[in-house]
């Protein structure tokens, strides 16, 4: 446990990390400018209009002027046509009675009294108390020589209407007020809602810049070491070839010292090769998660399912075999690299640092679930490509089995371009090649794995039949093989 947490984290997850907390604070900033585009004002009650066309409820046995009266001239109108002749305001009444209304030429009692005696008023005949006295002193207040006795109650019954209304008018902005208040009370308590929310995230933003500021920095940080040490494996090389050069031209030619020598001559290059890898294959990230798609094939092969070694050849950085020890699979790893294989065992891998070939020939007969390598095959020559599939072979329980990932050259950009970045590549291996060194070498079963549909060992190939130019472009970059050794197998 203390070794895990002494270990040094890999550049990938300090990117990774940084990736992460770059993500938080660009969502939180997110957030904070949304709530700063709603307003926060949260839910607000409306302030709502008195409706005066429903003031005045129809079907009562009796109605009197005064109510009639407290309404203003459009109000009035409209409830006087409703309620005396059951329908709603037409052109005359908005035309002729509404004008006449606001200057004072006429008032409600007349206008009630001539909608009570028209036609329609005495079909309905809805009872108004008071309303014919009121019409008969309405008259008279009119007429030349008598009408000075009677203004004066007709100028009382207006100034009551008038005041009623008036006191309606109050009770109405007493209530609007109250409304008013109401609301503005809920946009202030939500408000000061949005406002502590808008304080902690901006808290959380600031909190987070800061956290993400200091990931750079540590980014930055290991960049810069891992440019340092670059320069310093670069020198550290160079040393090493001058020594090399020295060793052989002065020691004896004695085979163990020669074969020293050559060996370390071997591995002067595996720094550059790593950093290859990392530019041109891609993250330990990356290649997981494109090796994920292999794991239903492992998970349904007896061998494996019964607790058997998976040996991956070239194991690399050890994506494949960290993959698979994640999902209680056995694994063990071979690779030449010695940048690697250290790389790989600091993640606590079982990994061998030789030659996969001689490793595979060390091993007895039937011992082996199955035999993986990524971006291998595609380095050997073609005698040592037939012996790994013969030592495998030879290796492998029955109903063990072989997959190897490869370059795919049906994809005309790989085959033309993309392979040759690898100066250590052979040559592009096309699909049914393999296959066939497979099916001559004694496997029973044999499939290419094209797509993620092709790991369906239930369903058959997707194949590949091109129908035009652009099909040689559309291939996936990578393909695989893969090959059982027959259960029935008793010879090697």
């Amino acid at each position: 446990m203390d070794a895990d947490q002494n270990r040094p984290e890999t550049i990938d997850a300090i990117l990774e990390r940084v990736r992460t907390e770059v993500e938080a604070v660009d969502q939180a900033e997110q957030q904070s400018r949304q709530l700063r585009r709603q307003g926060g004002l949260g839910s607000v009650p409306m302030i709502v209009e008195p409706d005066d066309s429903e003031v005045i409820p129809l079907g009562r046995p009796f109605y009197t002027i005064e109510e009639f009266a407290a309404l203003d001239e459009d109000a009035f109108l409209r409830n006087a046509y409703r309620v005396v002749l059951g329908r709603e305001m037409d052109g005359v009444g908005g035309s002729y009675y509404l004008p006449a209304l606001r200057s004072g030429h006429i008032g409600v009692v007349r206008v009630l009294s001539a909608l009570r005696r028209s036609t329609e008023g005495k079909e309905r005949g809805v009872k108004i108390r008071w309303l014919m006295p009121a019409a008969i002193l309405d008259r008279l207040a009119g007429l030349p020589v008598v009408g000075k006795f009677f203004a004066p109650f007709m100028n009382f019954l207006v100034r009551s209407q008038t005041n009623r209304r008036l006191a309606t008018v109050a009770q109405r902005h007493v209530e609007l007020i109250s409304s008013v208040n109401t609301s503005l009370s809920a946009i202030r308590k939500n408000q000061a809602h949005v406002d502590m929310r808008m304080d902690i995230t901006e808290r959380d933003a600031a909190d987070s810049r800061d956290f993400s500021l200091s990931a750079r920095e540590d980014a930055a940080k290991a960049l810069s070491e891992i440019k340092a040490t670059r320069q310093l494996i670069v020198e550290e090389s160079l040393q090493l070839r001058r020594l090399i050069d020295e060793a052989r031209a002065v020691l004896p030619e004695k085979p163990a010292i020669q074969e020293s020598v050559e060996a370390l001559d071997d591995h002067t290059l595996d720094s550059l090769y790593v950093a290859f890898e990392n530019r041109f294959r891609g993250s330990t990230v990356e290649i997981g998660k494109r090796s994920e798609r292999y794991l239903p094939i492992f998970k349904q092969t007896a061998p494996v399912a019964a607790g058997g070694v998976v040996l991956d050849i070239g194991c690399g950085r050890g994506e494949w075999l960290s993959l698979l020890r994640k999902n209680n699979i056995a694994t063990r790893g071979v690779d030449l690299n010695v940048s690697m294989v250290a790389e790989a065992r600091a993640l606590g891998l079982d990994v061998l640092d030789g030659d996969a070939i001689a490793y595979l020939r060390s091993l007895p007969e039937n011992s082996l679930a199955a035999v993986t390598g990524f971006h291998i095959v595609e380095h050997l020559a073609f005698k040592d490509l037939v012996t790994l599939f013969d030592e495998a072979r030879r290796a492998l329980m029955p109903g063990g089995i072989v997959l190897f990932e490869t370059p795919n050259p049906e994809n005309l950009v790989v085959g033309a371009c993309t392979f040759n970045y690898d100066p250590t590549h052979n040559k592009p291996l096309p699909p049914d090649l393999l296959r066939f060194i497979a099916e001559a070498r004694g496997y029973g079963e044999t499939r290419i794995i094209r797509g993620e549909a092709d790991c369906d060992l239930s369903q058959a190939e997707t194949g590949f039949a091109p129908g035009e130019v652009n099909d040689w472009f559309r291939q996936p970059p990578d393909y695989a093989v893969y090959a059982q050794k027959p259960v029935d197998s008793g010879q090697n």
